[in-house]
């Protein structure tokens, strides 16, 4: 009798020590999750099909995403259902007939330093999509949410840079220097000014700040620029504060004009490989964000104002004012309530899903850290 309550104890002990650690709403399986997203592409992809967007980010992440999937669909584990390996076929095919239907110069810029920026990206995409980060968990630590509310945020993200023009202004310049040092073949590095410098690779950042900062630094990456400078230190440490900064958007339960935010977050972090910005939860919400035309909607003007990153919030003059004009103009151009950067954002982060979900490392299907 004492041998069978010691067995008793020892097993119930082992469940309760591994119940924190799973995700309960999809307690085994990773593949019924991943035809759950298969729908939600397949009807945003559909919108797109027929609502063409202006918005270059779009089409950026669009090939982006299609460099994801065709790398899951050729590692694919034997194991996978044939109809599940079908639908992310059909998938990528909707994504070549958007791209190779495309009149790339109907496409709408927010501005001159942007449009080269967009355009030496396109150059690049096939480079740039086949650039894949092994995925890993651990590494960021069980980061909590900032102490401080949502008010107090906008307030801080306020003080921080650098802001979108400078941003573009400093990518550009990073850009040029990395064509020139290819086009030439001569020696030495593209390189960036003092002031790009402080404002990309050494400067503070909340927000959209946080995330154009870690754009550039994946392009300094991929162009070798900034010799002498570990880059891959300068990703890792911007993605800790940014998954603190998305687990605080998610305590205050995103609040308007965040949801483009928080999935950017987790495409950017989790294509450097980490993989704790991958949680069924996130997942979840990513889903549910989908408006019923297939798109997604994220009406980021007044965030974008209040952080600072398109200039102040009262009365901006008119650069800044044309500016947010053309970024209107190209975000919307599908109609309704739409948004093609919340979408591609969407588009990033689902296939980032798929990817990690197929993958051989079954530790994602659960939420092994909070």
């Amino acid at each position: 009798m004492y041998g069978r309550c010691n067995v008793l104890l020892t097993l119930f002990g082992t469940i309760f020590a591994i119940y924190p650690y799973f995700d309960t709403q999809d307690f085994i399986y990773n593949v019924p999750k991943v035809y759950r997203i298969s729908i939600t592409l397949d009807k945003l992809l559909e919108h797109y099909e027929t609502k063409m967007s202006k918005d270059p980010e779009w089409y950026i992440a669009l090939r982006m995403a299609r460099g994801q999937l065709e790398y899951t669909i050729n590692e694919l584990d034997k194991s996978v259902p044939a109809k599940l390996k079908e639908n992310l076929q059909n998938i990528s095919r909707r994504m070549d007939r958007i791209w190779n239907s495309t009149d790339f110069t109907t496409l709408v810029y927010r501005s001159k330093d942007y449009e080269y920026v967009a355009k030496a990206i396109f150059e690049n995409i096939d480079v740039f999509s086949s650039l894949l980060e092994p995925i890993t968990i651990g590494t960021m630590g069980t980061q909590k949410p900032f102490r401080f509310n949502f008010e107090q945020y906008v307030q801080e993200a306020k003080t921080k840079m650098p802001s979108r023009k400078a941003a573009d202004a400093c990518t550009m310049q990073l850009l040029i220097s990395a064509m020139e040092t290819q086009t030439t073949q001569a020696d030495g590095t593209c390189e960036l000014s003092p002031e790009c410098q402080t404002q990309l690779m050494q400067g503070s950042g909340l927000a959209f700040q946080q995330t154009s900062r870690v754009r550039a630094m994946i392009l300094s990456r991929v162009f070798d620029c900034m010799e002498g400078v570990d880059l891959s230190a300068l990703i890792y440490k911007l993605c800790i504060q940014i998954y603190k900064e998305t687990k605080s958007l998610e305590a205050w339960d995103h609040p308007p004009g965040t949801r483009t935010l928080f999935m950017q977050q987790i495409l950017l972090c989790a294509s450097q490989g980490y993989g704790e910005f991958i949680k069924p939860r996130w997942m979840n919400k990513v889903i549910s964000w989908q408006e019923p035309k297939g798109c997604y909607a994220d009406d980021r003007q007044p965030f974008l104002k209040l952080t600072g990153f398109v200039g102040p919030a009262s009365s901006p003059p008119p650069k800044d004012s044309e500016e947010e004009y053309r970024v209107k103009k190209a975000a919307s151009s599908e109609g309704g309530s739409c948004n093609s950067l919340t979408s591609a954002m969407a588009l990033g982060s689902l296939v980032m899903y798929v990817r990690v979900l197929l993958e051989t490392d079954q530790a994602f299907q659960y939420e092994v850290l909070v």
